[in-house]
């Protein structure tokens, strides 16, 4: 059955190589100077273009015709070993030659070059990789690592304040370690260890005077667990629950310099996640309970805050969200202070960008909203995961 497929084949070339000549045009057939087929195959600069291209059609379907000559001869005399009639003549009309080793060697450079990336940029690995948008919703609370994955996160802040009256202007540096890990039953471990370096200037209105003093010393060490409450489901946002410890075993102040710790806190937080790709918006509400020492309690303080966040590529992310913090009234050995409560919002900006498969920098800019907030803030984190 394939030799007569491909002697089938073979008279159908014969018979079309046939046409193409009694189709010829007769100006070139019929010549009077008897032009004969040695004639016909003389340079282009001899001959008519048309006698031209017909012979370049004739040599054309001679080369077909024996390429499938070939491949009958050889299915008929090895029928076992061919593959098929089909892929025989596939094989001998569409098969490219194989390049010389110097036009392989010049393709695979070729190749290389092409997905070599362009200096000062990384090379991601989008499929391994989360998303940057995955890795700014983790370090805002709003979702958990999965288990079994730590992520160590190295940060610095920077936070400038002023009073009302313009009398003390306070700089503060902030680097800080954070640490999270992801717990069988949609659990997440999370621990902070800051360090606080506060410079502080007052001014005295009466005389003039400027007092400048710094102070130094380790933060709160906080310890806390979070924990999956709510899957995301049609309308049904991601809820997360999570509950701090602040041990308040930092250096309260140094000298004259207030450095913001040494009183111990519990906290409670509840996050709520919705997704709309690319866009992804969050929501919290939190209640701090400060306690008292040396007979001094900072107020309790609660937060609200809300965010949506753009997923600009799968390496890039923004961030837009708003802050607001109420802050109750100060007591001194049981008594409240009045004018010490506190209100006030921070508007806060910030990009992320995937570095590498497991490394990730998140930047942060805040704008204090009110005479109790501070002036505004920056800060710079490097999360990095281990799986």
């Amino acid at each position: 059955m394939a030799w007569n497929t491909k002697a089938h084949n073979a008279m159908k070339l014969a018979a079309m190589a046939s046409l193409l000549l009694a189709v010829y045009p007769a100006s070139a057939q019929t010549s009077a100077q008897g032009k004969t087929r040695a004639a016909v195959r003389a340079p282009a600069t001899e001959n008519d273009p048309r006698v031209i291209e017909l012979q370049q059609r004739i040599e054309l379907l001679e080369q077909k015709l024996n390429a499938l000559l070939q491949a009958a001869g050889a299915q008929a005399a090895a029928p076992s070993a061919a593959p098929s009639s089909n892929q025989a003549a596939r094989s001998a009309q569409a098969a490219p030659a194989a390049p010389s080793a110097p036009a392989a060697a010049a393709q695979r450079g070729t190749t290389t070059a092409a997905r070599s990336p362009a200096p000062g940029t990384f090379e991601i690995d989008e499929a391994a990789a989360q998303r940057a948008l995955e890795r700014t919703l983790t370090q805002t609370g709003a979702l958990l690592l999965p288990r079994g994955t730590i992520e160590l996160t190295p940060s610095f802040n920077y936070a400038r304040a002023e009073d009302r009256f313009g009398t003390i202007e306070q700089n503060e540096f902030s680097p800080r370690i954070d640490l999270r890990a992801g717990l069988p039953m949609a659990l997440q471990l999370e621990a902070s260890l800051p360090y606080n370096y506060v410079r502080s200037q007052t001014s005295d209105l009466g005389t003039g005077a400027v007092t400048r003093d710094t102070g130094d010393g380790i933060g709160d060490m906080t310890l806390g667990v979070a924990k999956t409450f709510l899957q995301e489901k049609g309308w049904q946002p991601d809820l997360i629950g999570r509950v701090n410890y602040n041990f308040g075993n930092g250096k309260r102040d140094d000298g004259d310099v207030n450095l913001n710790a040494g009183f111990r806190q519990l906290s409670a937080e509840l996050v709520a996640l919705k997704r709309q790709d690319p866009l992804a918006f969050t929501a919290s509400i939190g209640y701090g309970k400060v306690f008292e020492e040396d007979s001094i309690r900072p107020g309790d303080f609660t937060t609200l805050s809300l965010g949506a966040l753009l997923a600009a590529s799968p390496a890039t992310s923004l961030q837009m969200g708003f802050t607001q913090v109420y802050r109750e009234e100060q007591e001194v050995n049981g008594a409240r202070i009045r004018g010490t409560d506190q209100t006030y919002g921070i508007l806060n900006l910030g990009a992320s960008s995937v570095l590498s498969r497991d490394v990730t920098l998140v930047t942060q800019f805040g704008i204090g909203l009110g005479d109790d907030a501070p002036k505004y803030s920056v800060s710079v984190a490097l999360p990095i995961l281990f799986r």
